[in-house]
């Protein structure tokens, strides 16, 4: 045991969990998924109610009653969409961040490599994003038809933050052990976060938008979801390519996040079993 920890201490992450482990990964992929549908009549149907409601809000409080959503085209299903990406992103990350202390007894008494713990909390929740992304698909080609021909673009985004999400879940999920403040901050940092993502608004819509552009830019680039919702809801609802700026940003820095995670996991593995 002695040489798997110091062998998967190096430099460059491993991927061997991959490849040498896919069975316990599926394993512990079914059991999350049944544990988050234990004794639910509907089952993954209750994905839905959240985002469907607050679409629901969202619509009647901005586009009906305050108006300030009027100049953006079908205004539910832009709500939709960014739902879409940033309700899979706060639960992966949120659920991922504390899966290594809510597994604490398997990791104590059986070593396998614990990457595949907080993986399988976020893969999870991938089962959400698809019953909405099968609910929003059609819904836009119907409404814009033009969105056939970029739709496609969509998988490898939504591939793309899903590296994301394990990238934060791993690495907050080992600070998260050595420091158990971590899983209630980051639900106190997730109330704002959400508001400074475009879900309910466009960047470009912002009545102050051209005088702050030095702000916009900022808030596309230093949010590192806002590039995701932007690039999913162009391909999917606004028949459009993202530009080569977003997609360097989405198809790079989630990979990389991704990378430096699972580098912190393999580093403090060994560590693990006597913090928990």
């Amino acid at each position: 045991m002695a040489v798997n920890v110091g062998a998967r201490s190096a430099a460059i992450p491993r991927l061997d969990w991959l490849t040498g482990y896919g069975e316990l990964l599926r394993t512990l992929l079914r059991r999350e998924i049944r544990m988050r549908y234990k004794g639910s009549a509907l089952g993954i149907v209750w994905s839905l109610v959240y985002p469907l409601a607050m679409m629901g809000v969202y619509t009647l409080v901005f586009s009906v009653l305050w108006g300030s959503a009027r100049n953006i085209p079908h205004y539910p299903l832009f709500v939709l969409s960014g739902l879409a990406v940033w309700g899979f992103f706060q639960a992966a990350v949120q659920v991922g961040t504390g899966s290594l202390i809510g597994n604490a007894d398997l990791i104590k008494k059986v070593w396998f490599p614990r990457e595949l713990i907080p993986a399988a909390a976020v893969l999870a929740q991938t089962t959400a994003a698809v019953v909405m992304l099968v609910i929003l698909i059609p819904a836009d080609v119907i409404v814009v038809p033009e969105t056939a021909r970029t739709m496609a673009l969509a998988l490898p985004i939504m591939a793309a933050l899903i590296c994301l999400a394990l990238g934060f879940a791993w690495t907050l999920s080992i600070v998260n052990v050595f420091f158990r403040d971590v899983e209630h901050l980051l639900a106190v940092l997730f109330l704002p976060w959400v508001f400074l993502t475009p879900v309910l608004y466009g960047l470009g819509q912002l009545p102050a938008a051209a005088r702050h552009a030095w702000l916009i830019h900022l808030l596309r680039y230093g949010n590192p979801v806002t590039p995701y919702v932007e690039g999913v809801r162009a391909t999917l609802l606004q028949a459009t390519v993202p530009g080569a700026s977003l997609l360097v940003y989405i198809f790079v820095v989630g990979p990389a996040l991704a990378l430096i995670g699972l580098w912190v996991v393999q580093r403090f593995e060994d560590r693990l079993a006597v913090e928990l």
